[in-house]
């Protein structure tokens, strides 16, 4: 058995379908499913496995199918063989119990690439190694997911409506993948729906950074959606990712894929709103500054000004109450002491009625704040 070799089942157009192994190929009857997990270093030990059930399959269409794409790509050999690109992908984030609103972070997505190559009695796939991102970057690799529940899943399809070509069972695989695109773009909304609403919540602007990592995981989902999307997929079945008989699977993919598309444009909008969210709630954390400091200057001005305006009075060159005697001297120190602390007073007061307000706003707003959680 080559290295990477996960299963071989047979699928037959009653609609049962079993795994067996590679001993029992001689005699079965049926559409043949081979499913490998490995790299391209293993296309000659592939090829000397499953070739002679395989016509027509060559070793550097298995290199194509075994060599990881950086993105969906497929490739048409001839009518009868053609390589498809496709992939699941899933929206994770640590779990953590904190309450509603708390920012959390933005999570990563994981894509699983799957690669079938479908010829005119067999289907072989490949699962190359998941792809994690976080924001626009790959942050790490990991070995292969299972695929048991997909199995099933495509088991039940099968049964339900077999098909009469490889290209079918593959469309139906394709089918299971695209049923996880619309999760992973829903979880985007909700985290981006946590990040606005944790602007509410907090007081200080820390999580600025999510937004850019959020757009970036959304252009990322969608430049693997995009080659899926092929143009007159809909009208000619002779266009359809694998060679099929049943149009109407392929459609309902392609709807997916849409679908999914669609509203991934609607996010970018909404995205763009939040950018300018951002950039008020940054001019406000500015405004608000400038203020703090204002407020701070206006306050060593008034405590100056009284002082420049007494010495000055009392350094001009004309007579003066007192002048040439010592209860002139402390006359002016007490001028000094008494308009100093009066004016430093109006101000000081008047910086408080500024942020009883301010206090009084900010009451109100953690009182919608808490409406807004209790109705949520």
């Amino acid at each position: 058995m080559s290295t990477g070799l996960r299963r071989v089942s047979i699928w037959r157009q009653d609609g049962t379908s079993e795994v067996i192994g590679l001993k029992q190929l001689t005699d079965a009857t049926g559409l043949i499913w081979f499913e490998f997990a490995c790299g391209v270093d293993e296309a000659e030990a592939v090829l000397a496995t499953v070739g002679k059930r395989c016509p027509g399959l060559t070793e550097a269409m298995l290199r194509d199918l075994l060599t990881p794409d950086e993105k969906p790509e497929g490739q048409r050999y001839d009518d009868d063989i053609r390589l498809a690109s496709s992939f699941s992908v899933e929206a994770r984030r640590p779990e953590k119990q904190v309450d509603r609103g708390t920012p959390q972070g933005v999570g990563v997505l994981r894509f699983q690439p799957v690669e079938l190559l479908a010829g005119e009695s067999w289907l072989v796939t490949c699962w190359h190694p998941r792809r994690i991102f976080q924001g626009s970057k790959k942050v790490d690799e990991q070995s292969p997911g299972e695929v048991e529940d997909l199995r099933e899943a495509v088991a039940a399809r099968w049964r339900r409506k077999p098909g009469e070509r490889p290209g079918d069972l593959g469309i139906s695989i394709m089918h299971e993948l695209a049923l996880t695109y619309a999760p992973a773009h829903r979880t985007l909304n909700a985290w981006l729906e946590d990040w606005e609403l944790s602007l509410y919540i907090d007081d200080d602007l820390d999580n600025h950074d999510q937004l850019p990592e959020l757009w970036g995981l959304m252009a990322v989902l969608r430049d693997w959606l995009s080659p899926l999307n092929k143009a007159g997929l809909r009208s000619d079945i002779g266009k359809a990712w694998l060679p099929v008989s049943e149009h109407s699977a392929v459609i309902e993919v392609d709807d997916r894929i849409d679908k999914a598309l669609e509203q991934l444009g609607k996010l970018s909008e909404t995205l763009r709103q939040s950018f300018g969210l951002l950039h008020l709630e940054h001019s406000e954390e500015q405004r608000k500054r400038s203020e703090r400091v204002q407020r701070r200057n206006e306050l060593l001005a008034a405590g100056f000004l009284v002082p420049t305006l007494i010495v000055g009075f009392y350094g001009a060159n004309t007579w003066v109450p007192g002048q040439g005697r010592h209860w002139g001297f402390w006359v002016m120190v007490t001028l000094l002491a008494v308009l100093s602390v009066l004016v430093v007073t109006v101000f000081w007061r008047g910086h408080q009625r500024t942020e009883a307000e301010l206090e009084a706003a900010e009451e109100d707003r953690r009182r919608k704040r808490e409406e807004l959680l209790r109705s949520s």
